[in-house]
């Protein structure tokens, strides 16, 4: 059978009613509530919570969107304090706001949708935007093809002030990265996708050699401008992709203006890659039939680096000395290559490694009878070492053998006592 309620429990449950206010209200401190708005001034806003409670907007926690509000709107505001010292919610547009674009800037990064942003700041390494209280950065690196900043000799400073030029530009971008704890993104220009490189991208093909004009000129490489009219297009040629040797200085070989040749090598991710020296014979493939291990030739220095050198065969061929084929017996001992050898000069080397697709060429200036010396030496250390191992074996062996004989005497004795 239900029981039946006393009335001392109506009274108690009369009491808690009483005693706890406002704090039955179905809300929680962290919550987004839709109120309306009852009176909005610059310093407070007032609004109903449906009916069952009056929040307070406090001026620290107004928005952007605070001076249009008027009596009867609708706002979205985050619960602070279920309720002050008079009974109130303390609300905050703001937090909620932020709610609100944390989770949005969160969906368009999983989702990979794009986001138009505001350019604030630039420095020499991309362009600042700020979302709310997100700090955002957009690389260099990931401008679409019309914002990147080609420089002559890639100078910063002309760098900084082409990538000033856009702030105050509204960007479609792509989120790459988003760190929700600090606040920051990283934004992406050119994966938010190029329209106009792409139409232009579909109309050449790879393999094809065009003819192009010499655009910008950089440490990593030159941009190349491809086409006419509005199917001109912008591509680069790494400098890897110059010439079969090791090249230094690009300024020596090229200047803005200059008309030349080019293969297109890949127009993947909305890039041109272009290519010089695959126009031309690969001279590693005739150096093959030229050259054999063991060969000795007359090659210039080209680069000395801390490890080795760099020398050029045949004009076009870099092979590398490394410090231990320097001197027999005595590389530990050089301590400064550059007082050695000079850059131009040229020496007689010998080849000692030769792998022509790899496009690898190992040389030595030691002699075959020092290698032999040095080969006999590394042989008789081995086999010392060989030996040294082995009497250290044969010693361990002699040392168990004795005591497996000394614990087999120790055990008849002890069977003989029994």
């Amino acid at each position: 059978m239900p029981q039946t309620k006393t009335k001392n429990q109506d009274e108690t449950m009369e009491q808690l009613i009483k005693d706890a206010g406002l704090t039955l209200i179905p809300f929680h401190q962290g919550q987004i509530v839709e109120a309306t708005v009852i009176q909005a001034s610059a310093s407070k806003i007032w609004a109903d919570i449906n009916g069952l409670t009056i929040g307070v907007v406090p001026e620290r926690e107004m928005s952007i969107l605070t001076a249009n509000l008027k009596p009867g709107d609708k706002i979205h505001a985050l619960v602070v304090d279920v309720e002050d010292e008079r009974g109130n919610m303390i609300l905050s547009l703001r937090r909620a706001d932020q709610e609100r674009l944390n989770d949005d800037l969160k969906a368009k990064f999983q989702e990979g949708k794009t986001v138009d942003v505001i350019v604030k700041e630039a420095n020499k390494g991309g362009l600042l935007i700020d979302i709310g209280d997100y700090q955002g950065f957009l690389p260099v690196s990931q401008l679409a093809s019309r914002h990147y900043p080609k420089v002559d000799g890639g100078d910063p400073d002309k760098i900084f002030s082409r990538l000033k030029d856009l702030m105050g530009e509204t960007l479609e971008v792509k989120i790459i990265n988003f760190d929700s704890n600090a606040k920051k993104l990283i934004f992406s220009e050119k994966a938010a996708g190029d329209r106009e490189q792409e139409e232009k991208l579909s109309q050449i093909k790879e393999g094809e050699t065009v003819e192009g004009t010499v655009t910008g000129i950089v440490d990593f490489g030159i941009f190349v401008k491809i086409g006419e009219g509005k199917s001109e297009i912008e591509g680069l040629v790494h400098i890897s992709e110059i010439a079969w040797g090791r090249v230094t200085n690009l300024t020596e070989l090229y200047k803005v203006g200059d008309k030349i040749k080019v293969l297109i090598v890949s127009t993947d991710e909305n890039r041109v890659s272009l290519s010089v020296k695959r126009l031309q014979n690969d001279p590693w493939r005739t150096a093959a039939k030229k050259y054999k291990i063991s060969d000795t030739m007359n090659g210039e220095v080209t680069k000395i680096t801390d490890y080795g050198l760099f020398v050029r065969i045949d004009n076009e061929i870099d092979g590398l000395v490394h410090l231990s084929e320097m001197m027999a017996e005595k590389a530990e001992k050089i301590e400064d290559i550059s007082e050695k050898f000079e850059i131009g000069k040229k020496y007689n080397f010998r080849i000692i490694s030769f792998d022509p697709d790899a496009h690898r060429l190992g040389l030595s200036l030691k002699s075959e009878d020092d290698d032999s010396k040095d080969k006999k030496k590394i042989a008789i250390t081995e086999d010392k070492k060989e030996k040294k191992v082995s009497k250290t074996v044969a010693k361990t062996k002699t040392t168990v053998k004795k005591k497996e004989v000394s614990t087999e005497k120790a055990k008849s004795k002890t069977e003989e006592e029994l």
